[in-house]
């Protein structure tokens, strides 16, 4: 309802109010035009001038009103003109005896209309002497007795018309005010609103991708993800993702959704500027259209692009380049550009995220492995490399008098040529057999033990408790490969003749411990030096039982032996054989 008021009193409203009041002011006039008419019919030619006079004032001013209405708001002195032709008129046609005191009321009322208190005060005091000589002209032609009270009763009515006027046009101004407020309050809560509105849905967009991107099981599935949420979601047509892979500082994976099949596949290309604008913008840090420049130097990829105009984001992780991503800039607004922006870094997180673990586990790979053939070697090669060195030391001293058993040694130790060679081979393809019984880990560790210690002799004595068979592959060659550094570590430095090793298997863990009563050391010192070599020893050891989740304890001290105590852990139960 209050709306509906305030839009029916409208300043563009009032102004047609008061050219109606102009016309209606006429009544008097006409009425006493037609009483002349009928009772002086000779003196009817000067009131029927000054009537058609003020006719044809109405009709220009009811013309166009709607642009006198500006002019005067514009220019307010142009009441003065009508407020002159008011007054010649009152003066002409009797002063406080005029029919046309109402209309000589109309510039007054505007005035006060228009510019309120002010306008109603200043109108009405310079009305008043216009009157006051119109009326004592009059007095001295056509009215020589002046009627004080009518004098009187129209002046009050000169200033107090025009100020209750000027009230309610100070009500209006005011009603009108506050509906400019509310539109514009109105107006900022729609834009909070709409804002709002954006904000959650930029909040569900990400919450959605967080939640697929969790579930993505690999780097395909990512970029799949991250494109579909920028067309189905975002409502983009056609979206481009291509990846960057750290170790080899290259862009490629280059995919598009939805899936095209003239979309072509490329090799990766290095991130250097002149591979094309797309590459440029990445390694610069700026977003992007094609536009003359090459998007990428590759002719066939080239090609397919410039078929559409496209919207380039460079993604990064903190300082890491994590790829490219190209929308079809097709109905781009500002405030798509802001949610593709925000859905962008929400990418780039999961993407680089995802290449970075990686990329890192790859590093891991490499490290771990070398670790493994470095360990490898140590345990089996370096073992059989020393037995066969000291082997030939030995035949260099028995030459020439015990020729045959040189070349008896000889032949051996070409069998643990070959051993070796196998061995090495076995560290670098990981090759092991899956079928390491309990049988054949005591035969080798006796074989082994026995190259490396000759020509002494050196026995181990064996304790099974448990089920070794049914540990699986890769604890058995652990386990095995423990053993085989402690045992080598007593048979060639603790100066015994024999070795005792006790093995035990449980539902849970692996017991293993080898025990000599040899010279024995200070393990402090040894473990120090192993450390500060670049070998493992029984610092190997250690390394092997912790990365496997169990401990190893080496107990020693000089000249009361050796003990050599490892645990480690069964992950899961393991099938027993029958």
């Amino acid at each position: 309802m209050f709306t509906k008021l305030v839009t029916f009193i409208r300043p563009d409203r009032v102004f047609p109010f008061l050219v109606a009041f102009r016309w209606a002011s006429l009544i008097p006039a006409l009425l006493l035009l037609i009483l002349n008419v009928r009772n002086q019919p000779e003196q009817i030619l000067h009131p029927l001038l000054v009537f058609g006079i003020v006719l044809l004032a109405n009709l220009f001013i009811s013309v166009d009103s709607r642009q006198l209405n500006q002019l005067v708001i514009d220019h307010p002195a142009l009441l003065g003109i009508d407020l002159t032709f008011s007054a010649g008129i009152l003066a002409i046609t009797g002063g406080s005896h005029s029919p046309y005191y109402l209309y000589a009321l109309s510039p007054l009322l505007a005035g006060a209309f228009f510019f309120q208190m002010r306008g109603a005060l200043t109108i009405s005091l310079i009305f008043t002497p216009f009157y006051l000589i119109g009326g004592y002209l009059n007095s001295q032609t056509t009215f020589p007795q002046i009627d004080l009270i009518a004098l009187i009763t129209q002046l009050v009515g000169i200033w107090l018309i025009p100020i209750l006027f000027a009230y309610p046009a100070v009500l209006l101004k005011d009603i009108n005010q506050a509906r400019e407020e509310l539109t514009t309050a109105r107006d900022e809560l729609a834009r909070k609103h709409d804002n709002q509105t954006t904000a959650h849905r930029q909040l569900e967009i990400i919450h959605d991708l967080t939640v697929l991107l969790q579930a993505a099981p690999d780097l395909l599935s990512v970029q799949e993800r991250v494109l579909g949420a920028v067309t189905n979601d975002l409502g983009f047509s056609k979206a481009v993702v291509a990846l960057v892979d750290p170790a080899r500082e290259e862009l490629g994976g280059w995919l598009v959704y939805p899936a095209d099949a003239s979309f072509p596949v490329i090799p990766p290309l290095p991130l250097k500027s002149e591979n094309g604008q797309a590459i440029k913008a990445l390694l610069n840090r700026t977003i992007f259209t094609n536009d003359q420049e090459m998007l990428i130097q590759n002719p066939e990829l080239n090609n397919w692009l410039n078929q559409n105009i496209w919207f380039g984001l460079p993604l990064y992780l903190r300082e890491h380049p994590v790829g490219v991503l190209l929308v079809e800039k097709s109905g781009l607004t500002q405030e798509r550009e802001n949610t593709l922006m925000t859905v962008a870094n929400q990418a780039a997180l999961a993407l680089g995220t995802t290449i970075l673990c990686i990329d890192r586990a790859r590093r891991l790979a490499v490290e771990t492995e070398r670790n493994r053939i470095a360990r490898d070697i140590h345990d089996t090669v370096a073992q059989s490399l020393f037995g066969i060195v000291y082997s030939l030391d030995a035949c260099i001293t028995m030459l020439p008098e015990k020729a045959d058993d040189v070349k008896k040694e000889l032949t051996e130790l070409r069998s643990l040529a070959n051993i070796a060679h196998d061995e090495v081979r076995r560290s670098i393809f990981d090759l092991w057999p899956s079928a390491l019984t309990i049988e054949l880990f005591m035969a080798d560790l006796r074989n082994y033990v026995g190259s490396c210690c000759r020509p002494q002799a050196f026995s181990i004595i064996f304790s099974n408790n448990g089920d070794f068979n049914s540990l699986s592959a890769g604890l058995r060659r652990t386990v095995y490969r423990m053993a085989q550094e402690s045992l080598a570590n007593a048979a060639r430095h603790s100066g015994a003749q024999s070795a005792r090793l006790c093995l035990t298997v449980t539902d849970d863990e692996v017991y293993l411990v080898v025990s000599d009563e040899g010279k024995g050391f200070d393990p402090s010192i040894v473990l120090s030096r192993s450390q500060n070599r670049e070998h493992f020893g029984l610092h190997g050891i250690q390394e092997r039982a912790r990365s496997m989740g169990g401990d190893c304890e080496i107990i020693s001290q000089p000249a009361a032996g050796v003990c050599i105590m490892i645990n480690l852990p069964i992950m899961a139960p393991h099938p027993r054989h029958a």
